[in-house]
């Protein structure tokens, strides 16, 4: 019940305070009612149902969030477990295995999915009915025996240099040349992009602030041309605060992922460049700064990765680099 009472006063300050206030008052809580008994009395006040799929559904969303897991990742889940509750129209507790193994065949034989993307959903749906059942919500875990899908692992590519050149030389607007010189100078996520502030914006150093995934603050770097790019812009959208990038009402307002996007894809087009998405800058400013003699620990870094396996994922090593180096240190 002690635990039940946390949680629940826990999901009703979310939406109040920020990662870091919900962690220091789940730890005030529960230091001060270490010694206190907690009951719940039979009265007409009532904190909440903590046994129900609402509260389950909840909670779950919340201890996501206390783990300092980014904005988009939380909505993922959220969307897919939501799609899959539609589906299977059960209550948590009776869900079973032949259910989550049903919708998954059910998506790639309707939708067509890739496999990557119906590996994602299956571990979205499977990591929910697990903590389901750590948590004590549900009597059995049904993703247990819930099998991965096989991913093939085919290599990311990255823009050529006559790509970048073919983009470059097709932004028309000011703003545009900002956007693209940032991605590519910074190697920033699209969601952080559109976060980037004049208020952490040094431009003397040419650095940037920024807040990535997981709450982790990183510096980013603003090379020659990203900054005369900039400085133009600035020139028709003059400001000393908020977005550097205004969104579609002006100074004061920020792009939106989905802007960002599409402006990409606009460029793109003109260049006659195909495949082209914000987060093949970052795949390419990686594979640039490695290619020119970056160590890979701090590619890692100028990334934000934790891991280097992830950075790795990161490096498109095909051409004739890959040969090179292997004669270089193998032959």
């Amino acid at each position: 019940m002690k635990e039940q009472f946390i949680n629940s006063v826990i999901r009703n300050m979310e939406p109040e305070l920020e990662v870091n206030q919900l962690k220091k008052l789940k730890i005030v809580l529960t230091i001060n009612l270490n010694h206190i008994r907690v009951e719940k009395e039979n009265t007409d006040l009532v904190i909440y149902d903590e046994s129900g799929d609402i509260a389950a559904y909840k909670q779950y969303f919340v201890s996501m969030k206390l783990r300092n897991l980014s904005n988009g990742t939380i909505e993922l889940a959220m969307r897919t477990i939501d799609a899959f509750q539609r589906s299977v129209k059960k209550q948590y507790k009776d869900v079973t295995t032949q259910d989550i193994r049903l919708y998954i065949a059910y998506r790639d034989m309707k939708d067509h999915l890739s496999s990557a993307t119906l590996n994602r959903e299956r571990g979205c749906i499977c990591r929910f009915y697990t903590w389901l059942f750590e948590e004590e919500y549900i009597p059995k875990n049904p993703a247990k025996r819930v099998e991965p899908i096989k991913v093939e692992k085919r290599l990311k590519k990255a823009f050529t240099p006559i790509e970048v050149e073919l983009m470059r030389n097709s932004c028309r607007k000011p703003k545009e040349k900002a956007v693209f010189e940032l991605l590519l100078s910074t190697g920033c996520r699209v969601t952080e992009l559109t976060m980037l502030a004049m208020e952490n914006y040094d431009q003397q150093r040419g650095t940037i602030t920024v807040i990535g995934k997981g709450n982790k603050e990183r510096t980013v770097f603003v090379n020659a041309r990203a900054k005369v790019a900039i400085d133009n812009y600035l020139m028709i959208k003059p400001h000393f605060e908020g977005s550097i990038i205004c969104g579609l009402h002006g100074v004061g307002t920020q792009m939106t992922s989905n802007g960002i996007q599409k402006m990409v894809k606009g460029i793109a087009k003109r260049a006659h460049v195909a495949h082209a998405h914000p987060h093949k800058f970052r795949r390419t400013a990686a594979t640039f700064a490695l290619k020119r003699g970056m160590s890979l620990n701090d590619v890692r870094r100028f990334l934000g990765h934790t891991d280097v396996d992830t950075t790795l994922q990161y490096i498109d090593t095909s051409g004739s680099d890959l040969k090179l180096e292997h004669e270089k240190y193998v032959a």
